[in-house]
């Protein structure tokens, strides 16, 4: 192995002087002080990023004027970690502060603090090491703004959503619901007036026509959104839909409740049945299942949902980037649903082994 040689100064220069030069080419800051918080050392790295700092005693670290940055709180002088850190005798890690220069700029610093035990002549003190991250926190700060404003305007889009499905289908329930109602009285009357004649077997086949019209218009002001949901809650809505299903003669879907039944915010039992319902649209069209089980867990301060399928199964990871290829939206639309009411939702799949959707709602829930 070839090594170049070291400059003869650098060769016989005393351990300090190589560690100081070291220190001189770091681009973090480095600041060493005493236990009293005295400055031993200052790379300068450090001494421009602390440089015009309003401080009130330039020998000290710090001893100035500062913030947490995420709180906006003064920080106190026994809130300082090297305070902290050599009181205790362990690290103080990655903590974001806030300084401001005499010219009224104000700097966010990410800095750790460890302490020195001192030994072989060494001074007991502690090691510093700072970094200026002033313009990360703020694109930070940026970013978390614009990510609450998406999450907002998300938010209001499916109340509006919502909404606009509720009177669609209650409009659906009152007005076309009691037309084929209406409709099918009249077929019945027809068909029992024409007794044996000629009229009575068209009669018969319009009145099964008018079931299937009433029996369709249901499903749809289901699908658009359960009058149950509203009235009555999650469990409620959550039966009208397998009773929905009917009796399928290849796929068995079972719902279980544990625990009394309660009501919980309308976004959270909103989000819950859509969920459900999206779990199981997808386990019927893309599993090839033969069973379903919804469970339905309710507690005062939780409420939890988990939908089973024994289908054919998938990996997660994969199904989701092709389906927000082919602009679909199904699955990443469960786990956004689930975090706009301030619940989690996970998909748990794998080829040959079925797939499970867990979500979690820690809210109150109350007696109905």
């Amino acid at each position: 192995m070839i090594t170049s040689p070291l400059p003869a100064r650098a060769r016989h220069a005393p351990p300090q002087t190589l560690f100081t030069q070291v220190l001189a080419h770091l681009p973090e800051g480095i600041w060493v002080c005493d236990v009293q918080s005295h400055t031993l050392h200052r790379n300068p790295a450090a001494i421009a990023i602390w440089d015009g700092v309003r401080d009130a005693d330039v020998s000290r670290f710090p001893g100035c004027l500062g913030w947490w940055a995420d709180t906006g709180r003064p920080i106190g002088d026994d809130e300082w970690g090297t305070t902290r850190a050599l009181k205790a005798g362990e690290a103080v890690l990655d903590e974001r502060v806030e300084i401001e220069t005499t010219e009224g700029v104000r700097k966010v610093l990410l800095t750790s603090y460890i302490p020195l035990k001192g030994g072989g002549g060494a001074r007991p003190g502690c090691l510093v090491l700072i970094k200026d991250i002033t313009a990360l926190h703020r694109t930070e700060h940026r970013l978390h703004g614009a990510e609450m404003s998406l999450r907002a305007l998300s938010q209001r889009l499916l109340q509006v959503q919502e909404a606009e499905r509720q009177r669609i289908a209650q409009e659906l329930h009152d007005d076309i619901g009691q037309v084929v109602a209406a409709m099918r009285l009249h077929l019945a009357h027809m068909a029992e007036m024409a007794g044996d004649g000629p009229m009575a077997g068209i009669a018969t086949n319009v009145l099964q026509m008018s079931d299937q019209l009433g029996s369709r218009v249901r499903q749809i002001g289901l699908g658009l959104r359960p009058l149950e949901l509203d009235d009555f809650g999650v469990m409620a809505a959550l039966r009208s839909l397998v009773a929905s299903l009917g009796r399928l003669p290849a796929l068995v879907v079972r719902l279980q409740a544990e625990g009394a039944e309660l009501r919980y915010p309308p976004a959270v039992e909103t989000a819950a049945f859509r969920i459900a319902q999206e779990a199981l649209s997808n386990a019927m069209q893309h599993s090839a299942c033969s069973a379903v089980h919804i469970r339905v867990t309710m507690a005062p301060g939780l409420l939890q949902l988990t939908v089973t399928d024994d289908g054919v199964g998938f990996e997660p990871g994969q199904a989701r980037v092709a389906a927000l290829r082919d602009g679909h939206i199904g699955l990443a639309g469960m786990q956004e649903r689930a975090r706009l009411a301030d619940g989690t939702c996970e998909l748990r799949s794998e080829a040959g082994q079925g797939t499970t959707v867990h979500a979690v709602f820690h809210t109150d829930g109350v007696a109905p």
